[in-house]
């Protein structure tokens, strides 16, 4: 975890430029491309986007939570992060059923209000630590459940069809 937290101004710009670089990357895949693999896992970019919203709309609930009852409850009522993987699982599972038209969609609607959500926090609220005094802050943990998350999957995509093109 960094030892500063960010202003809005700025995790309102590094998800947006993150987000279009992601954006960018998949803007040229037909259906089919976005349908086959993109990860020696057998995952497809549809896969990874579903992946993306389900960890945004997870954050908005725990912004909400928040600020509703003054705990995030993270990452899931009842669960804890040693099941970490067991909930990437699960929310693998529930995203093979969706049609790539539903979530282009939801994408495109989790993002939205993400950016709204984070716009109307004061840069005070950003900076609150809301599990512990020594936790990571809401800039912090936003900013790993978005730009840097799109990261990390746009650089894995890219490796990969790089890799597989060669």
């Amino acid at each position: 975890m960094p030892d500063h937290d960010e202003s809005k101004h700025d995790l309102l710009a590094n998800i947006g430029r993150e987000r279009t670089a992601l954006d960018n990357l998949l803007a040229p895949l037909n259906d089919e491309a976005m349908l086959g693999s993109a990860r020696d896992d057998g995952w497809t970019a549809k896969d990874i986007l579903a992946d993306l919203t389900t960890w945004e709309q997870r954050l908005l609930r725990w912004i909400e939570r928040w600020r509703a009852t003054g705990e995030p409850g993270r990452p899931e009522v009842g669960v804890t992060w040693e099941d970490f993987d067991g909930l990437n699982e699960r929310d693998y599972a529930a995203a093979k059923e969706q049609s790539l038209t539903d979530v282009r969609r939801e994408a495109s609607e989790s993002y939205e209000a993400i950016t709204s959500t984070v716009d109307a926090m004061s840069d005070d609220e950003l900076a609150v630590r809301p599990e512990t005094a020594d936790g990571p802050s809401w800039s912090w943990i936003i900013g790993a459940n978005t730009y840097r998350h799109y990261k990390e999957h746009h650089k894995e995509m890219e490796a990969w069809w790089e890799e597989k093109d060669a």
